[in-house]
């Protein structure tokens, strides 16, 4: 298939599908709408899987909102990096995110992850630092004034 949608039930007792959603959804041209229902023991999307699964190479995943692909930013950032591994594109209704037309949002995420991914070795070089100084040694490094590898006949300076 080339657009599926997808959507998250909220965990309201008694509630496992939401009509207005799935309509939404099929006015939006979706020829298949997969749900999950949101779970406060975990999180668990086979729906999510069984609609990545429905797409051609090249399709179409919609969504009525971010929230629907995940509950946090790192889970948000493995979806879109599951969605461009398999060259598919995402439209999005509300914020208005369409791939499809603007690959942009893909290389955003793929930022933010490079940036999530990095924050541990930041977090261990500034440990280190700390240790290796104490809170003494941070500041130190902080106040000296950057060091130049230009050469003195190479600045310019006559001297």
């Amino acid at each position: 298939m080339n657009l599926v949608g997808y959507y998250r039930v909220p965990p309201v007792r008694g509630v496992f599908f939401s009509p207005v959603q799935e309509e939404r959804l099929l006015l939006m041209g979706c020829q298949e709408v997969f749900s999950d229902r949101c779970l406060p023991a975990g999180v668990v999307r086979p729906g999510l899987d069984r609609a990545l699964a429905a797409l051609e190479d090249g399709g179409t995943l919609a969504v009525l909102s971010l929230h629907a692909l995940a509950g946090t930013m790192v889970d948000l950032l493995d979806v879109v990096s599951r969605l461009e591994t398999r060259g598919l594109a995402l439209v999005v209704a509300q914020p208005e995110i369409d791939t499809r037309a603007d690959p942009a949002f893909f290389a955003a995420c793929q930022v933010l992850a490079d940036f999530n991914a990095e924050r541990p070795l930041i977090r261990a070089a500034e440990a280190a630092l700390i240790a290796k100084g104490g809170p003494q040694g941070v500041k130190a490094a902080q106040a000296s004034p950057p060091h130049s590898s230009a050469h003195p006949s190479e600045s310019g300076d006559p001297s």
